[in-house]
């Protein structure tokens, strides 16, 4: 059951007139559309192996929602989000890079225990590197890689363009797509404290997968704990 959740201040935004914002590691390349947006391409690679990472620079607080619309240009392979992502002692993603094990832009290096990120991640818009979809859209808690929540994919199309909001409260998370909620989840597992602040950032992953993103807005949202109650009953 979706809840509602009001923007309150816009914490950051990027129209994308330059690059700056962004971190690139692992394969492909990010690049700037001359309309005002950022392609992220992801070829020559396969599920598993190094996949065309970008993270957004400034660290985002809990609570908060991230806007922005994409369009997915190929079929050969997935979308990721991440929320959150750190480093288990509070490290910086990219500021405290010598302080973390190195990173090639393998899957394992952001969900391995032995890597030390912990984080939320969700996939989208699910294909193989054939081009087959593969039958869903998950949620995922890391270290661990640890399924929490699932649901239909609602990015299938090539070249349309879609709305996504992912709102984050704590350990309730969600997506909408074109205004619509598409799934989420409630994370009741506390033997580690959950993932709470970090980075916001993509994983393209395939033999050639190709997105565009525009306008990206973070707001602050209001925590909702009646949440935790509603589910309880």
């Amino acid at each position: 059951m979706p809840i509602a959740y009001a923007n309150l201040e816009l914490l950051q935004r990027d129209d994308f007139a330059d690059a700056a914002q962004w971190h690139h590691e692992g394969a492909g390349e990010i690049k700037l559309l001359p309309e005002g947006g950022l392609r992220l391409h992801c070829f020559g690679s396969r599920q598993g192996a190094e996949g065309c990472m970008a993270f957004f620079r400034p660290t985002l607080p809990d609570h908060i929602a991230i806007e922005y619309d994409i369009i997915v240009h190929s079929h050969g392979g997935l979308v990721i989000n991440y929320l959150a992502i750190r480093g288990l002692q509070g490290e910086d993603l990219i500021a405290d890079l010598a302080k973390l094990p190195p990173r090639t832009g393998i899957m394992a290096d952001y969900y391995a225990n032995r890597t030390g990120l912990q984080s939320y991640h969700i996939s989208f818009s699910r294909f193989d590197d054939d081009g087959r979809h593969t039958g869903t859209s998950n949620w995922r808690r890391n270290p661990g890689c640890r399924l929490i929540g699932h649901g239909s994919d609602p990015c299938k199309e090539l070249k349309r363009r879609y709305s996504l909001r992912l709102v984050k409260d704590a350990g309730h998370c969600q997506l909408f797509v074109d205004g619509n909620f598409a799934h989420g989840f409630i994370d009741w597992d506390h033997a580690r404290p959950i993932p709470d602040t970090g980075k916001f950032g993509f994983r393209l992953i395939g033999s050639d997968v190709m997105a565009d993103v525009f306008a990206l807005r973070v707001y602050r949202v209001p925590p909702n704990m009646s949440v935790w109650h509603i589910c309880e009953e």
